[in-house]
């Protein structure tokens, strides 16, 4: 039996990339200050704030989508948009929220060689000068 791969038309796909520009843009639509608590946090520190409204929120319907339409649809739309919003070094949060909206495919890979490429860059972000993105970083990999 012949495997047939899941399609859209054009015009549905390019309807998918807007709405998940709409939802990194909401993800980026976080403060830019970054609270004095994030720099020194407690031992069993959470780190939630108002603005982590908008970021579960994105991260709940990247999830919705991946799960209503399809890894093999959505998981490359969401890997292209990912790899463009990390790449931004001029405001932290786009690469704050590049690295959490690639959390939330983890389950749906089943073979680790389709994420390989962003694994150093995860990596690489524990590093991170911002403890947003460090946070992001060990978020994705949990």
């Amino acid at each position: 039996m012949i495997e047939r791969k899941p399609s859209l038309a054009k015009k549905d796909i390019n309807l998918l990339k807007d709405i998940l520009e709409l939802i990194f843009q909401l993800m980026i639509d976080i403060d830019e200050e970054i609270d004095e608590s994030w720099m020194n946090p407690k031992e069993g520190f959470l780190g939630e704030d108002e603005d982590e409204d908008n970021v579960a929120f994105g991260k709940t319907q990247i999830d919705r989508l991946i799960a209503t339409i399809g890894d093999e649809i959505m998981l490359p739309l969401i890997g292209e948009l990912v790899q463009n919003t990390i790449a931004n070094d001029e405001d932290w949060r786009y690469k704050h929220a590049g690295i959490m909206a690639f959390s939330q495919v983890g389950e749906y890979v089943d073979d680790p060689a389709k994420i390989g490429v962003m694994i150093p860059v995860v990596l690489q972000a524990c590093g991170h000068q911002n403890p947003m993105i460090r946070y992001a970083a060990l978020h994705c990999i949990g």
